[in-house]
């Protein structure tokens, strides 16, 4: 009996060496990875004046004045719970402008159909909180 290498197939030409399934790598919580410029900047013009709108005293919102606008997305509470435990990486009950931008981009991510990451992925991290 001769054994064959069986070549071609819905995986042909996946980099991914640890699984076949990285070929969705860029989209979702993957999008903006090995990029120079920080993905949730992409939304600014959006997201900025609706962070403005919601009052921020010393540069941060509170955590209601965030809800308000981010339960307009109508996904579940606990979704949006973990959306705002991702995005509040100083974790001081309170949101910056940057930390607003990425719960913003998380909701969309979200929306499209996309699982939410158990920890924030390095390249998702507010480029002012960055090491």
């Amino acid at each position: 009996m001769v054994s064959r290498i069986v070549r071609g197939g819905a995986f042909d030409g996946v980099e991914d060496v640890v699984s076949p399934f990285g070929y969705r790598k860029g989209e979702g919580i993957d999008a903006g990875y090995g990029e120079v410029d920080w993905i949730c900047n992409r939304d600014r013009a959006r997201t900025d004046p609706i962070f403005e709108s919601l009052g921020p005293v010393d540069g941060k919102i509170s955590g209601a004045a965030a809800k308000s606008e981010l339960i307009k997305s109508k996904l579940p509470n606990n979704v949006l719970s973990k959306i705002w435990k991702l995005s509040d990486y100083d974790q001081d009950g309170f949101l910056d402008i940057e930390e607003f931008a990425l719960a913003m981009h998380l909701i969309n991510v979200k929306m499209d159909g996309n699982e939410l990451p158990t920890a924030l992925p390095l390249h998702l991290v507010p480029p002012s909180k960055r090491e």
